[in-house]
C-alpha cells in the first residue's frame, strides 16, 4: 500500500506588511508593544515606526483604554496611584510633577490625559500632560479666590477637539492652546 504525502507547508513570506497585520492585533496594554518589540530587530524596526504606531492606535480606538492610575492632590502637588499589576504597572515616580514645596497648589483632576492644578501663590492655573511632562501656564485674577480665600475653585474644564477614529466612532484628544 501506497501512502499519499501531502505536499510541504509554503513557507511564510517574509513580508513586514503581513508581521504588522498580527501586531495590530495585540492587546493595547501599556507592556505589549515594549514586549514584542524585544523579540527580535525586525519587530524593534515595524514596532517603532511612527506610523505603525498610528495604525495601532487607530485600530484599538474604539475601545476604552485601560485605567493606568489615578492622581490624589495634595499640597506637594499630585501624586500618581497606578492600578495595574506587572508588568503593566507604571511606577508612580514616572508621573510625578515636582512643584516647589514654598508654594500653594491644588489639584483640580484629570480629563482626557490632561492635568489641571492651580497654583495659589503665583496665581497661575497650569495644564499639565503628565505622559510627556509638558505644563501649559496660564495667569489668573486674584478675584478667582476672593479676598479672604472662601471663593475657592472646585472645578475646571479642559478643551478638546474629536478624533475621528478608523470604524467612524470619535474620541476626545487635547489641543494645544
Amino acid at each position: 500500500m501506497r501512502r499519499h504525502s501531502s505536499p510541504a507547508p509554503a513557507p511564510l513570506p517574509n513580508d513586514d506588511g503581513l508581521l504588522e497585520e498580527f501586531l495590530l492585533r495585540l492587546p493595547p496594554q501599556p507592556s505589549s508593544l515594549l514586549r514584542a518589540s524585544l523579540v527580535c530587530k525586525r519587530w524593534r524596526r515595524l514596532l517603532t515606526d511612527p506610523q505603525f504606531f498610528r495604525r495601532f492606535s487607530a485600530f484599538h480606538c474604539h475601545q476604552e483604554p485601560p485605567l493606568l492610575g489615578f492622581f490624589v492632590g495634595n499640597v506637594g502637588g499630585p501624586e500618581f496611584t497606578p492600578t495595574l499589576d506587572s508588568p503593566d504597572r507604571i511606577p508612580p515616580a514616572r508621573l510625578s510633577l515636582p512643584l516647589p514645596r514654598d508654594e500653594r497648589w491644588r489639584f483640580i483632576g484629570c480629563r482626557h490625559g490632561l492635568g489641571l492644578l492651580i497654583g495659589r501663590t503665583r496665581l497661575e492655573i497650569t495644564v499639565w500632560d503628565p505622559a510627556i511632562g509638558d505644563r501649559r501656564r496660564v495667569a489668573v485674577q486674584r478675584d478667582l479666590f476672593g479676598k479672604d480665600e472662601t471663593n475657592i475653585v472646585r472645578n475646571g474644564a479642559l478643551t478638546t477637539t474629536e478624533k475621528a477614529c478608523s470604524d467612524g466612532s470619535k474620541r476626545p484628544v487635547a489641543t494645544d492652546q
